[in-house]
């Protein structure tokens, strides 16, 4: 085939998959947000009687949190289980086999297809603090050594088979070791572990870019289809079931909010809330979808991500880099911003990040013209929480099924009156009832979603419906 000029090499979404919180499809995603649901609710009972304390002193623990319970699985009818799965396992892996699995049936490329020869390229977020396949190592190998020499301080008269035996105690308390379980432990070995699983033999590639880590994908999966290093790349985004042990820590890194809403754009929020859930992306160029015939929810029109600038004092910096992210990500568009009809913002609450936002939206919107319709907002956060390295890819997936059904979808309102977008001044409002997206006759419709750091990192995506 030739390598046509990039430009000619159009992008487009051509599968989806999703999973948070009390939407286990795409399409459940989808009727939450029209309904405007909130899925933000205190911890399971057990969880909420464990007392967790944050790990360092003044860090708050939230008040609710948004988790995947039963919707962590997926099905053996669709991926080949090992039959001896079980404690100690890294189950995340077989959630994000799940993800990639029904992405690409959603394409019409269902990974069992008997002669298939689509050059398949994987684009992986997963970058947990510790996974059970981890943890059960190190409690293995060095927590159950520590707990003995402790035991030994106190107890020195202690002999070596009274030291043994209780080792062997402490041991048999734990699920055994696999290689399966030590190989699954790191990134690395799920990557390769999806890579087999799916025939992806060109490029599979683990990434992490914090809550932007889709658009990083988006990014590079773009690039090798531009290129014809792929003809199918897959992108996928996840974020685990949050234990208590890593929100302890997340805490001392994220601010947190008591409140039992996530509130963004409100003066005095105190920060954001937590979610679980990912989601996952089939790309493919225009032009092979055109000659199979193919549907595709919308085109990829630019991403970008921006890490390298400190956040600063003044949150200078954090505005610098969401600009810088945008930028890129809307500089095929001759006319930026005004060639948008919708933004799916960051909206996490924090306020740092919230001032950052709202600064840029100012500017954005300054001489937009009263020609042109006002900049729709909206922000899934408020539905689904933060969902940390898999919040870039549900901004990307409300967006592209927005775009597919042609509908400005809602999104939760704080409720306090302080809210800064509820009565904009500007020529931009907070989309608080679905609407049909009335389309503009010089332009299709497209929409920008990005996220942002409050250290400083920001990723942002152009999307774009394709015509009839």
């Amino acid at each position: 085939m030739p390598l046509l000029p990039a430009e000619t090499q159009g992008i487009a979404i051509a599968g989806l998959s999703g999973c948070f919180a009390g939407a286990g499809t795409p399409r459940a995603v989808w009727k939450a947000l029209l309904r405007k649901q909130c899925f933000l609710a205190p911890p399971a009972e057990a969880e909420a009687n464990r007392q967790i304390d944050p790990l360092l002193e003044g860090c708050a623990l939230p008040a609710v949190g948004a988790a995947l319970g039963e919707r962590f699985a997926c099905r053996a009818d669709s991926i080949p289980l090992p039959a001896d799965l079980g404690m100690g396992d890294n189950q995340d892996c077989w959630f994000l086999a799940q993800l990639i699995h029904d992405a690409l049936a959603d394409a019409g490329l269902p990974p069992t297809a008997e002669g298939r020869t689509d050059r398949l390229a994987l684009y992986v977020g997963y970058d947990p603090g510790f996974n059970p396949a981890s943890v059960n190592w190190l409690w293995h190998a060095n927590v159950i050594r520590q707990v003995l020499e402790t035991l030994q301080r106190f107890f020195p008269g202690a002999t070596h088979a009274q030291v043994e035996a209780l080792r062997d105690e402490l041991a048999g308390t734990l699920p055994p070791i696999k290689r399966r379980q030590l190989e699954l432990a790191r990134g690395s070995g799920v990557a390769r572990h999806l890579a087999q699983l799916f025939g992806a033999c060109d490029m599979t590639c683990l990434c992490s870019a914090g809550e932007a880590t889709v658009f990083a994908g988006f990014e590079a999966a773009s690039n090798a289809l531009r290129l014809n290093q792929c003809d199918v790349a897959v992108v996928v985004a996840a974020q685990p079931p949050i234990v208590p042990a890593q929100l302890a820590g997340e805490a001392a890194l994220t601010p947190f909010s008591d409140k039992l809403g996530l509130e963004p754009f409100v003066p005095g929020s105190t920060g954001t809330l937590p979610g679980e859930g990912g989601a996952a992306f089939v790309l493919r160029r225009l032009g092979d979808l055109s000659r199979e015939g193919a549907r595709a929810y919308a085109r990829l029109h630019g991403c970008a991500v921006v890490s390298g600038l400190a956040p600063g004092e003044d949150g200078a910096g954090l505005r610098e880099s969401l600009r810088r992210a945008l930028h890129r990500a809307l500089r095929r568009l001759p006319n930026a911003f005004r060639d948008i009809d919708y933004w799916e913002m960051n909206a996490s609450g924090i306020p740092e990040e919230d001032a950052a936002e709202y600064a840029l939206l100012a500017d954005a919107t300054r001489n937009r013209g009263a020609h042109i319709p006002l900049l729709a907002l909206g922000g899934a956060k408020t539905t689904f929480g933060n969902t940390f390295l898999a919040a870039g890819a549900l901004g990307a997936l409300k967006g592209a099924l927005a775009l597919s059904h042609r509908i400005l979808p809602p999104s939760v309102t704080p409720v306090d009156e302080g809210f800064l977008l509820r009565r904009s001044q500007g020529d931009y409002y907070w989309v608080q009832e679905a609407r049909p997206w009335i389309a503009a006759r010089t332009r299709p419709r497209r929409l920008a979603v990005s996220t942002l750091s409050r250290w400083g990192r920001a990723g942002a995506a152009t999307l774009e419906e394709i015509g009839d």
